[in-house]
């Protein structure tokens, strides 16, 4: 699935992905892995630790 917007939160940034999905432990995004943390009350988005650019990039999650 896509990444459609990002927003930077101090060492974490805060993906928004295309579809509803289970959020993981971890993201994976160009084959670097990255551990996730709950983004409370912002529908289909994740906190990564890690920073970049990551728009319009696909993304898996995993345990």
């Amino acid at each position: 699935m896509k990444i459609v917007k990002q927003l930077p939160a101090g060492e974490y940034t805060v993906i928004e992905v295309s579809e509803k999905t289970y959020f993981g432990n971890y993201a994976v995004i160009d084959g670097k892995e990255y551990p996730t943390a709950i983004a409370y009350d912002l529908p289909n988005c994740i906190g990564i630790k890690g920073s970049g650019n990551f728009v319009n990039k696909d993304v898996t999650f995993h345990d």
